[in-house]
C-alpha cells in the first residue's frame, strides 16, 4: 500500500479544523485592532496613582472598597512590569514610568534598595541626587532610557507637572537628577487645588511588600488614599491607578493592576489593551508613559518604546477583577511547572534514559542470541517513545483550549492536559496508513505541531499565553506571535514536515512537483513566522531561509559552496528587510517591533538594540549544561555527516530507507545554529530545538531498525531501495 503525502497532512488538517474554529471564535483576550493615538485633547488633567506591589487578588469590596468601586466604572488590565531583572523593584518601576523604557536601579546586597532621597532647594527646585549614579548603572543594559522624558515632554507642551512622593519625583527627574515638577512629600498634602494645578500629576502611595507583616495595613491606607484622591479630582480628569513594580522585595514576580477611568466614556468599562501586547486585558509598564501624555493631546516622542492603551471589549467590575487575576494565576502556574518542577528537564531526561536503556537492552539481546522478533518489538517500543516525546511541545499549546487556570491546582491541570493531548496526538500518529512508513508517525507529529502553531499565530496567538512553550507575561519578551521558545519548536518541526512530501516526490522521480512543494512550504512557513500580523518574528525568518535553502540544495543534489551560502544569507536578510519595511509603512501606533526597528535604523538608534541582543545572547550560558549544548551539536553534526566516525550504525540504513533524512537533519542543524545567532535567547533556542530534532528522527531510526529486525526474523534480506515509488512508503 502506498502512503501518499497528502493523506497525513489532510488528516492532521481535519483534526485541527475544530481547533482553528475554536481559536477564531475565542472572544476573551483576543487580538484587537491596533488603537491609534488620539488626535485631540481628551482630558484637561491626568492623575497617575502608583502602588507598586498591587495585585488584582488584592482588590475586593472587603479589603479595598474604593478600588473595587473604581473597577465598576473603569477599564482595566493586568500590567506586565518586567524591566531588567526578574523582579521589578519600586525604583525600577518609577524609573520606567518616567523614561518610557526598561530601567533599573542598583540593588542593595541583592535586595531592593530604598527609593532615592529627594532634595528641595530654597527656590523650590527639586532634585534626586542619586540619579546620575543610577543613569550610569543603566548603561550596562543597552535599553537606553531617557530619564525624566515624560515630565520633560509635558513641560515642553506647556503642561506643568506635580510629583507627590519620592517615587513620583524619581520618575520626573532627568539623568542629572533635576526635576521640573512641583513636589509634595506625600499624598496627605494633596487637595483639590493641587490636583487642578497641573495637567499631569504623579502620586506615589508607597509599595506593598509581599509577605510583609504590615502589607494589609499598607493596602488599606493606599485604598483610602485612592478614594480620597478620586473624590477631589477636577472635571475632565483621567485617573490611572497601577502597580508599577513588584513591591519592596526580590521575591516572586507577579502581574500587577492597571485601571483607568474618565473623562466621559473614554474608559468606562471593559478591558484595556495596547498594540505592544495585542492582548485584550494586558499592557506593559512601558505603555504607561505614552498613555499618560496622549489624553493631554501630546504626541509621545519616539524615545518612548511603549504604546498608547485603548479600551477593548470585556467585563467590568468584579468579573473583570476575577478574570484578570486568573491571568496571573496562569502565569504563576506555568512558571512553577517550568522552573520549580523542571518540566523541560524531565522532557529531556526521560526519553534519553529510555532510549539509552533500550539501546543497551538491544545490544545485550543481540549478544545473547535473542530472536530478532523480540528485538523488533523493542525497537517499536522505542519508536513510540520518540514519537510521544516529540508530540509533547505541540500538545502543550492545545492546553489553552481549556480554562485550566480555574482548576483547584492549575499546575496539575496544565501537566495533565499536556499529557492528555500528547496521548491523543501520539495515538493519531500511529492510527493512519502512514504508520507503515518509518517516517510516517514522526512525520505526522511534525505536521500536527506545525499546524497547531501556525493556526494559533494566524488566528491571534490565543493559545500562546501562559503555555509551557509559549509566551510568559512575567518574562515580557513578547505577547503575540512566535516567541523564541515557540519558534524553537516550529523551526525544526516545519523542516521535518516539509521534507516528507518533498522526499516522497523526489523518490517517485517527480522533481518539478517536489520543487513546487518545497517552495510552497518554505513560503508558507516564512509568512506564518515573519508576517507582522502573524508570527512577527525577526530572527526566526533569518534562520528558516537558510534552513530551507540547505534542505533544497541537498535534496536536489546541488553542491553547497561559499558563494551559494553568501547568496542564501543575503536572501534571508532581504526577506526580513522586506517584511520589516512593510510593517514600518503602517501608522506608528500599529507597528510591531519589526517596523519599530526600521525606525530605529533611520534614527541611528539600532546599534543599542543590536548590542543588547548580542549581550543577551552571550550571557545566556548559565551553568555547565549550557556549555554542553554546543559540544552536543558538534557531535551531532559529525554523526549526521560521517556516521562511521562515531560508529552511529543506525544512520546508514536509515539514510537508505529514508533518502531525505540526512538532508533534513542537516537543515535542522543549520536552522538551530542560525537561530541561536539571530535571536537574543541564546543557547535556549538550540536546546529547545533538540526536543523536536532528537526524539522524532530517533523514532524513525528505531522504526527502520524494527523493520530490519523483523525481516531478519522472517529470513528476508534487506529491502532494495525503491526506484519508481515514493521512498519510505510500503
Amino acid at each position: 500500500m502506498t502512503t501518499r503525502p497528502a493523506r497525513p497532512l489532510l488528516a492532521v488538517a481535519a483534526l485541527l479544523a475544530a481547533v482553528a474554529g475554536v481559536l477564531l471564535g475565542t472572544p476573551a483576550h483576543a487580538v484587537s485592532a491596533a488603537p491609534a493615538a488620539s488626535d485631540g485633547r481628551d482630558a484637561d488633567h491626568v492623575v497617575f496613582v502608583g502602588i507598586p506591589g498591587l495585585r488584582w487578588s488584592d482588590v475586593t469590596p472587603e479589603r479595598t472598597p474604593n478600588l473595587a468601586r473604581l473597577t465598576g466604572q473603569a477599564s482595566a488590565a493586568t500590567l506586565s512590569v518586567r524591566t531588567v531583572e526578574k523582579t521589578t523593584c519600586p525604583a525600577d518601576g518609577w524609573l520606567t514610568v518616567g523614561s518610557g523604557a526598561r530601567s533599573s536601579a542598583p540593588r542593595q546586597d541583592g535586595a531592593c534598595a530604598p527609593l532615592p532621597a529627594v532634595a528641595v532647594g530654597p527656590d523650590g527646585a527639586v532634585t534626586v541626587p542619586d540619579l546620575p549614579r543610577i543613569a550610569d548603572f543603566n548603561t550596562t543594559y543597552s535599553y537606553d532610557p531617557k530619564f525624566g522624558i515624560l515630565a520633560a515632554t509635558a513641560a515642553r507642551s506647556n503642561q506643568c507637572v506635580t510629583a507627590v512622593g519620592p517615587g513620583a519625583a524619581l520618575a520626573t527627574a532627568d539623568a542629572q537628577g533635576r526635576s521640573p515638577a512641583a513636589y509634595l512629600p506625600g499624598a496627605d498634602a494633596l487637595d483639590a487645588a493641587a490636583l487642578a494645578r497641573c495637567g499631569l500629576t504623579l502620586v506615589d502611595l508607597g509599595a506593598l511588600t509581599d509577605g510583609a507583616p504590615d502589607r494589609d495595613a499598607g493596602l488599606r491606607a493606599a485604598d483610602e488614599a485612592v478614594g480620597r484622591i478620586a473624590g477631589l479630582l477636577p472635571e475632565r480628569t483621567e485617573l490611572v491607578v497601577a502597580g508599577p513594580g513588584d513591591g519592596g522585595t526580590t521575591g516572586t514576580p507577579h502581574l500587577r493592576t492597571l485601571l483607568a477611568t474618565g473623562p466621559g466614556t473614554r474608559f468606562d468599562g471593559g478591558y484595556l489593551t495596547a498594540p505592544s501586547t495585542r492582548y485584550d486585558g494586558m499592557a506593559q509598564l512601558t505603555d504607561l508613559a505614552p498613555s499618560l501624555l496622549d489624553p493631554l493631546g501630546i504626541d509621545p516622542p519616539s524615545e518612548l518604546v511603549g504604546s498608547v492603551v485603548a479600551r477593548a471589549s470585556g467585563p467590568t467590575g468584579a468579573a473583570a477583577v476575577r478574570d484578570l487575576n486568573l491571568i496571573d494565576v496562569g502565569a504563576q502556574a506555568a512558571r512553577d511547572v517550568r522552573e520549580t518542577y523542571q518540566f523541560f528537564t524531565w522532557l529531556t531526561v526521560v526519553p534519553l534514559v529510555l532510549f539509552a536503556a533500550g539501546i543497551a537492552a538491544a545490544a545485550r539481546m543481540r549478544k545473547r542470541g535473542v530472536p530478532d522478533a523480540s528485538r523488533a518489538k523493542l525497537y517499536r517500543a522505542l519508536q513510540v517513545v520518540g514519537v510521544t516525546a516529540g508530540t509533547v511541545p505541540g500538545a502543550t499549546f492545545l492546553v489553552g483550549l481549556f480554562p485550566w487556570e480555574k482548576a483547584g491546582s492549575p499546575e496539575a491541570a496544565i501537566v495533565l492536559l499536556s499529557l492528555g493531548w500528547t496521548a491523543v496526538l501520539t495515538a493519531l500518529a500511529f492510527a493512519g496508513p502512514w504508520r507503515r512508513s518509518p517516517y510516517g508517525p514522526p512525520g505526522f507529529a511534525t505536521a500536527a505541531t506545525v499546524l497547531i502553531l501556525a493556526a494559533d499565530v494566524v488566528t491571534g496567538s490565543n493559545l500562546q499565553m501562559n503555555t509551557l512553550f509559549g509566551l510568559s507575561p512575567l518574562v515580557a519578551g513578547r505577547f503575540y506571535g512566535f516567541g523564541n521558545v515557540a519558534w524553537s519548536v516550529f523551526g525544526p518541526a516545519v523542516l521535518l514536515a516539509v521534507a516528507w512530501p518533498v522526499g516522497l516526490r523526489l523518490g517517485a522521480g517527480r522533481r518539478r512537483a517536489a520543487l513546487g512543494v518545497l517552495v510552497a512550504g518554505a513560503l508558507a512557513a516564512i509568512v506564518v513566522d515573519g508576517w507582522p500580523a502573524f508570527g512577527s518574528d525577526f530572527g526566526g525568518v533569518l534562520a528558516l531561509v537558510p534552513g530551507f535553502a540547505v534542505l533544497g540544495l541537498l535534496l536536489f543534489g546541488i553542491r553547497i559552496s561559499w558563494g551559494k551560502a553568501a547568496l542564501v544569507a543575503a536572501g534571508a536578510v532581504t526577506v526580513v528587510a522586506i517584511i520589516a519595511v512593510f510593517d514600518w509603512m503602517r501608522p506608528a501606533a500599529g507597528r510591531s517591533h519589526l517596523g519599530k526597528f526600521v525606525q530605529q535604523v533611520i534614527d541611528g538608534d539600532a546599534g543599542s538594540v543590536l548590542h543588547r541582543k548580542v549581550a543577551d545572547n552571550l550571557s545566556s550560558f548559565h551553568g555547565p549544561i549550557a556549555y554542553l549544548i554546543p559540544v552536543l551539536y558538534a557531535v551531532l553534526l559529525v554523526a549526521i555527516l560521517a556516521p562511521h566516525r562515531l560508529r552511529a550504525t543506525a544512520l546508514p540504513p536509515a539514510y537508505e530507507r529514508i533518502p531525505w533524512l540526512r538532508a533534513v537533519l542537516v537543515a535542522c542543524w543549520i536552522a538551530a545554529a542560525v537561530g541561536y545567532a539571530a535571536n537574543d535567547s541564546g543557547i535556549q533556542i538550540p536546546s529547545v530545538a533538540l526536543l523536536i530534532g532528537l526524539p522524532l528522527p530517533a523514532a524513525a531510526l528505531a522504526a527502520v531498525a524494527a523493520e530490519r529486525a523483523g525481516r531478519a526474523s522472517r529470513g528476508e534480506g534487506s529491502p532494495a531501495r525503491p526506484q519508481a515509488q515514493p521512498q519510505g512508503a510500503e
